[in-house]
């Protein structure tokens, strides 16, 4: 991986596709890195909602207007960050995870617009339409962006790990985003009740389990303060809920690209993206760990 980083964002220009770009760029200034926006072709009822009123009647000139209009936002704002553009014929979720293959991070917004089943109309989606997709899919991590208070990116990051398979990426990547927003990392493993739910035994071999996977990144790492919580539950999803009121971002490990579920998660990956208050990382359980710090900052 190139010591630049390349974000890939989903740009559509709704909101929350707003939301994602200003995060990416954050991301990418700690670094120098470069912000890709990728625009699927919308219909002219869409630009003209979301523009100025200059419709040309071309939606390509429409769209080039569209991604003008970001990138000039976004560098004011950052100006050391090199965003550039790409429009794309394609549905956006397929494009996003043929475009993955050479990023190091996709940045989705949990809602955008798209077209109905019938009639073409201009309408907004629900993250199912391209965020599931590209979830499923992308060879990259994935970051699900609902809205971004940077005061909010200093809470402790929450890593979902399961201890008796734990995701070495997905910890990798939780390390590196606490110590760029100089922040703690709570990592929580989800106890299934088996029979007693107090027994203190399984609780010390589970923090134990988390405790051995997570030594050599808490000494690559040892400016991150790491804490450790066994939360017991039948759904897993739920108690990584609750955890991530409280944070800036929760990490979990996504499904393998033969379909088998990551162990001990199965749909909790889009239950996150759906439902989280914060900021949600998705990460695939094969991609390569990375030792050095920093990597995706």
């Amino acid at each position: 991986m190139s010591s630049r980083i390349r974000i890939v964002v989903g740009f559509d220009g709704s909101v929350d596709s707003w939301a994602a770009a200003r995060f990416a760029v954050v991301e990418a200034g700690v670094g120098g890195g470069l912000v890709r926006l990728v625009h699927s072709l919308l219909d002219r009822i869409a630009y003209a909602t979301l523009l100025p009123p200059e419709l040309t009647g071309d939606c390509d000139a429409e769209a080039v207007r569209l991604l003008d209009l970001a990138r000039a936002e976004l560098l004011r704002a950052n100006p050391g960050v090199d965003v550039q553009s790409m429009i794309v014929q394609r549905a956006p979720g397929a494009a996003l995870v043929r475009v993955s293959r050479s990023a190091d991070l996709i940045v989705l917004g949990r809602h955008g617009h798209g077209r109905a089943p019938a009639g073409g109309r201009f309408q907004r989606v629900h993250i199912g339409a391209v965020a599931t997709h590209v979830l499923a899919y992308a060879a990259c991590p994935v970051v699900v962006v609902g809205t971004v208070d940077e005061d909010a990116l200093r809470r402790p990051v929450v890593l979902g790990l399961d201890a008796a398979a734990p995701s070495s990426p997905a910890i990798s990547y939780a390390f590196e985003a606490a110590q760029r927003h100089g922040t703690s990392i709570r990592v929580c493993y989800i106890s299934r009740p088996a029979g007693r739910t107090d027994d203190p035994h399984a609780d010390a071999d589970a923090r134990l389990q988390l405790s051995q996977a997570l030594a050599g990144w808490r000494a690559t790492f040892a400016d991150v303060p790491v804490a450790l919580d066994v939360l017991h539950g039948v759904d897993p999803a739920a108690r990584l809920l609750d955890a991530a009121a409280d944070a800036s971002l929760v990490v979990v490990g996504a499904r393998d690209r033969s379909g088998a579920p990551h162990v001990g998660f199965g749909a909790v990956p889009e239950t996150l993206a759906r439902n989280a208050v914060c900021l949600v990382a998705v990460v695939r359980t094969q991609r390569q760990a990375v030792t050095r710090p920093a990597v995706i900052g």
